[in-house]
């Protein structure tokens, strides 16, 4: 009987051998993966970090873009105001006056308009 015991205890101690190497197997390929998942995280963070600053640029861009936006339409506002002021004391100065209310003689006409080739870069008649 003891041999029997004997026999039931070695191969006992060869299962628990054989479970504690798969232990140790899967253990390590645990920690292989543990150590990708770090690795993987540290890339993320590292991704993070950059999309971040580029955010952080973009909205810094998004503001100025504003301000200027802002600035234009302003600018545009004055200069419309100051058209309508200019048209408008246009129109009283030559409300009165006779002259303003005749037609330009064909010669001025042909004057102010633009020759197709028979002007220089700045706009003046050649000779």
């Amino acid at each position: 009987m003891s041999g029997w015991l004997n026999k039931i205890m070695q191969g006992g101690l060869l299962l628990l051998l054989a479970v504690a190497i798969c232990l140790g197997g899967y253990s390590s390929l645990l920690s292989h993966r543990l150590e990708l998942a770090r690795r993987q995280a540290a890339e993320q963070q590292k991704t993070l970090a950059q999309q971040a600053g580029l955010i952080a640029t973009l909205q810094t861009q998004d503001a100025q873009n504003r301000a200027l936006m802002a600035s234009q339409q302003q600018q545009e506002q004055q200069l419309r105001q100051q058209s309508d002021v200019y048209q408008r004391k246009y129109r009283e100065a030559i409300k009165n006056d006779a002259c303003a209310g005749r037609p330009m003689p064909g010669a001025v006409l042909e004057l102010l308009r633009p020759a197709a080739s028979g002007t220089d870069a700045r706009g003046a008649v050649a000779p």
